[in-house]
This record gives C-alpha cells, structure tokens and sequence, in this order.
C-alpha cells in the first residue's frame, strides 16, 4: 500500500464533509417557509376559537351580572331606570313619550 494514503485521514474527511452538508442542509431547511395547514383544518381552528371567544364572553356577561344583583339586592325602580338609562345598549325601562304631531 502507498504510504501517502491514510485511511483514517481519509475517514476523517469524509466526515468532516458530510457534517458541513448536513449543517448547510439544516439552516436550508430553517429558513424555508413553513407549509399552512389545510383550508378545513384552518375553518375548524378558526371556528373553534371563535366558539371559545363567545363562551368566555357569555360567562364573563354572567359573572358581572351576579355581581351586580349581588351588591345591591334592595334597588328601587327609580335606580333600575337610572342605572338602565347609561347602559350600553341605549334601551331604557321608561317608556318613550310621542311629541304630538
């Protein structure tokens, strides 16, 4: 055999080759852009976060409205048309009154 060919060098090169493609291959692969999920499967993501979002609201709306009655159990009707006149909705419990035409 020639004493100019190592083996063992020769080993050792090969894999110092193939670790570099590997490494190159990896941050190739990295920085790619990541496939999207299917159309269904994003539908039923999207209408299961949707479905959750409305329970949280519904349940938060109960747990203000349990507070409310809770702090004060004993309104009269004149507070209940007054707490009812700066609500969000704009619907008071006082009737309106038609200007006559």
């Amino acid at each position: 055999m020639d004493e100019s060919f190592s083996p063992t060098i020769f080993l050792y090169g090969m894999a110092l080759v193939f670790a570099v493609g590997k490494a190159f291959t990896l941050t190739i692969w990295r920085t790619l852009p990541k496939p999207r999920p299917g159309l269904r499967q994003e539908m039923l993501q999207a209408w299961k976060n949707r479905r959750l979002r409305k329970q949280a609201a519904a349940r938060q709306v109960q747990h203000l409205r349990s507070e409310r009655t809770a702090d004060d159990p004993l309104r009269n009707a004149e507070g209940a048309t007054r707490h009812n006149a700066g609500s969000r909705t704009g619907f008071t419990n006082t009737p309106k009154v038609q200007p006559n035409s």
